[in-house]
């Protein structure tokens, strides 16, 4: 189980009048290698992450921490539980697992954290304002508590003989990038 605290914005998975959804914006850039459904595994972040060099080269470099987060909670068994409505693209994100957050202690005041700078450079700012408007025009750049309560999930193999989780070798940096 896993909580994120974010500093981001929801990109929605349907298009809508004014954007493309994830799943359009996954097809029209020809991302392969990239499942719409699950933006936090490994591969995926990183293809998608990449893609994103066509707003800014330097993407990455003024947004060093750049992750795509998602809701999930595999204990819902409900018809939209696997395909939530949308996902997050986080400038900066705070993790709350297992083990307290170090130098947090074991609890956040919520209101400390919404007036926290996110530590973007000008540069950065900028570049994440101009990937919003690009990708989700209509959403608010803010502060979100997301959970996730598998963010590695576990799938039948296409053998369908044994259940394994796919890439477990893959050794993933902070931003869920695949470490060579």
């Amino acid at each position: 189980m896993v909580t994120y605290i974010l500093y981001g914005f929801r990109w929605n998975r349907i298009a809508s009048p004014s954007a493309y959804g994830i799943r359009a914006y996954i097809a029209i850039a020809n991302i392969a290698d990239a499942a719409a459904e699950y933006l936090q595994h490994p591969i995926t972040n990183a293809v998608i992450l990449d893609s994103f060099n066509h707003i800014d080269p330097n993407i990455l470099t003024h947004i060093p921490d750049l992750q795509l987060i998602e809701q999930y909670d595999p204990d819902d068994l409900g018809a939209d539980a696997v395909s939530q409505p949308y996902a997050y693209v986080s400038a900066k994100t705070l993790t709350m697992g297992a083990k307290a957050l170090s130098r947090a202690g074991l609890g956040l005041s919520l209101q400390e954290i919404a007036q926290q700078d996110p530590g973007l450079s000008t540069a950065g700012t900028e570049v994440f304002k101009k990937l919003k408007d690009e990708l989700a025009p209509a959403s608010e750049i803010g502060w979100f508590v997301v959970y996730n309560g598998e963010p590695e999930r576990a799938y039948e193999s296409s053998d369908e003989s044994s259940s394994v989780v796919e890439d477990e070798d893959v050794v993933t940096d902070s931003k869920g990038g695949i470490k060579e």
